[in-house]
């Protein structure tokens, strides 16, 4: 069963759930149970792949930070040598 036919079966239990519901006492005793399993897999599921890829991210930005700034701390070694040898250039003369 590929997962769109999984999701469509699982839709069809939803609805003939809903169906049963008969009063409003088992509406909100669903809705609970439904705000429990939805919580479970933010919990398990959800929030261990967002820490994760956030981490990846964050590596990631560290690296370009670090290259950019070593390319500028090249780029101003650069320029200080350049001129202190134009100082020096002009104290010999």
């Amino acid at each position: 069963m590929d997962k769109f036919e999984e999701f469509g079966k699982r839709i069809d239990e939803e609805f003939a759930r809903l169906k049963r519901i008969k009063n409003f006492e088992d509406f909100g005793k669903r809705v609970d149970e439904e705000l429990e399993r939805m919580k479970s897999f933010v919990k398990e599921d959800v929030a261990p792949e967002t820490e994760k890829r956030t981490a990846q991210f964050l590596r990631e930005v560290s690296e370009k930070l670090t290259e950019a700034a070593g390319v500028d701390r090249s780029a101003q070694c650069r320029a200080e040598c350049a001129e202190s040898a134009i100082f020096m250039t002009q104290a010999a003369l």
